[in-house]
């Protein structure tokens, strides 16, 4: 399955400490978080030490409005069934 584009599908979670928001994939939103369903795996975490960081990462014109925030619930179960590839996230 690829995106419009001609890439693979993916998802994208963001981090700093145990709060989550998705960033990328939200068409697969609903199977990710019931845990069933096909959404494209791994899901990506990159980790933030803070919020200044983030923010250089995602511009500073978008709100974290535009996000979902995700229960660390999820991101865990993600974890145990090998789901998750949490990562630093790419510099600019």
């Amino acid at each position: 399955m690829t995106t419009g584009n001609g890439q693979e599908p993916r998802m994208i979670l963001l981090r700093i400490n145990e709060t989550y928001w998705l960033f990328e994939g939200e068409e697969f939103l609903s199977p990710m978080l019931k845990g069933s369903g096909y959404f494209p795996t791994p899901v990506i975490c990159y980790r933030f030490e803070d919020h200044l960081t983030l923010r250089a990462f995602i511009g500073a014109g978008r709100p974290m409005t535009d996000f979902w925030g995700i229960n660390p619930d999820i991101v865990e179960r993600l974890r145990r069934d090998e789901h998750l590839l949490e990562t630093e996230a790419p510099l600019g």
